[in-house]
């Protein structure tokens, strides 16, 4: 437990506001710290923000450089654990009438959830949407462990091409895996476990 007197609120900057990043923001903002969210889509989910462009040309694990990378989402997906498991502790995943009210409820249903739990903490005003995060760094010639380590972050506005560099004590990164440099394969390719003896924690399976 940190005591008051010791206790300096931090100016943090989260990178994406998926389920990981509104709650890293929540929590956050619950210990008193001042926070911003940079998100590049133009609302909240992460994956869970269907998107329902045509999506046929892309690469089909996502690795083409120079196309968005989109969510997983499906349009007629519904989830495959029921909703108690899948909310927040301190914020139940409750059925709500006039809404999708089975326990294995749709994808759309579970973005309402994570837009309600936005707008019972009041998160909302601090996310900056449409803004891509280009560069995270260190600033100046910090060590790992020094007191007054810093860092950089570099963001662009999709609309305006706007460029802001910006300073914090810390940095949250939650936007999912970006490179995995161990074995990778598709699910869809999946048949037995023999080839992964000895794998534990070394593969993904995508």
């Amino acid at each position: 437990m940190v005591s008051e007197k010791n206790y300096q609120s931090k100016n943090v900057c989260v990178i994406g506001a998926g389920p990981a990043g509104i709650v890293a923001a929540r929590e956050l903002k619950k210990e008193g710290h001042k926070a911003i969210v940079i998100e590049q889509n133009h609302d909240i989910g992460g994956q869970w923000l269907y998107d329902d462009k045509n999506i046929e040309g892309e690469h089909p694990l996502g690795k083409n450089p120079f196309l968005k990378l989109h969510s997983s989402v499906y349009s007629s997906l519904r989830v495959a654990s029921p909703r108690e498991v899948m909310g927040f502790t301190d914020f139940p995943f409750s059925p709500k009438k006039g809404r999708d009210m089975r326990r294995y409820p749709s994808h759309v249903e579970v973005l309402m959830y994570l837009k309600d739990f936005c707008e019972y903490f009041g998160l909302r005003d601090m996310i900056r949407f449409n803004t891509r995060v280009e560069y995270v760094g260190m600033l100046g010639d910090y060590g790992v462990c020094g007191n007054d380590l810093k860092w950089i972050v570099r963001s662009i506005e999709k609309n305006s091409e706007k460029v802001v560099e910006e300073v914090f004590d810390a940095v949250v990164v939650a936007t999912g895996m970006d490179t995995w440099k161990r074995k990778q394969m598709h699910s869809h390719i999946y048949r037995t476990p023999e080839p992964f003896h000895n794998e534990i924690n070394n593969t993904l399976v995508q």
